[in-house]
């Protein structure tokens, strides 16, 4: 029985996910702004025998060539361009991008990682935790964040 579900702007791509979250965050890094064109991006994962796509399969970029050294591919729809998320192929989850799931205001996300690299206008809630970089099995160097 799947607990989220979600598809493309054109409906091509849908999908059913029957696991938990394994973690939510906001990702601020370079790659991230330039591959979304938006200031960072917001990925809820999934472990990927959760998931099961109900249609077209998405298409993926593979960048072998990213800043921070590790290949990821952008997950996308090839006919309306929607971004369905990423995949970074050292991990067993798939970053699936907050907008396409059909229960993401019930989602919250308090984790964000790359903060030294987030542009000068984005802010944190009170409740947020900022890594300075990368934040993988529990280690990572928090930042301390003012909150106007």
């Amino acid at each position: 029985m799947e607990k989220y579900s979600g598809r493309c702007k054109c409906e091509k791509i849908t999908f059913k996910i029957k696991g938990e979250p394994k973690w939510k965050v906001n990702c601020n890094c370079n790659w991230c702004q330039t591959t979304s064109g938006g200031a960072f991006r917001s990925f809820v994962l999934f472990n990927e025998e959760d998931i099961e796509y109900q249609s077209e399969m998405p298409t993926f970029y593979k960048d072998t060539k990213t800043d921070h050294g590790r290949p990821m591919s952008n997950i996308f729809c090839s006919t309306c361009g929607t971004i369905i998320g990423i995949k970074v192929h050292s991990m067993e989850q798939q970053h699936f991008s907050i907008g396409i799931l059909d229960q993401r205001k019930n989602i919250n996300i308090n984790c964000n990682i790359w903060g030294e690299e987030a542009l000068q206008f984005v802010n944190y809630s009170k409740n947020s935790e900022v890594y300075k970089k990368g934040y993988w099995n529990d280690t990572g160097e928090k930042m301390k964040i003012e909150n106007d």
